[in-house]
């Protein structure tokens, strides 16, 4: 017989980040000057790192400031923003 109390007990990996290592998404478009839609949206095409707790999504600021270091120098609408 097959013991199935193992896997349906398995704990998971809820603990809390450290908030102060992360941003939410309205701080990350302010930092970067975008709207709230445009930094879901780099998250979501991988372009910018994230991760996500419960229902929130949580930037890392050291991944904000590695966008603006790649970016910098370039316009908004810059099409080599979109390049990895």
């Amino acid at each position: 017989m097959i013991d199935i109390t193992r896997t349906r007990n398995k704990p998971h990996d809820n603990t809390m980040p450290d908030l102060a290592e992360f941003m939410t998404t309205d701080q990350a478009a302010k930092a970067l000057g975008f709207t709230v839609e445009s930094v879901r949206n780099l998250v979501y095409k991988n372009k910018l790192e994230s991760m996500r707790f419960g229902r929130s999504i949580l930037i890392p600021k050291k991944a904000v400031k590695d966008y603006l270091d790649k970016t910098k120098g370039m316009g908004k609408n810059d099409p080599r923003r979109g390049a990895r």
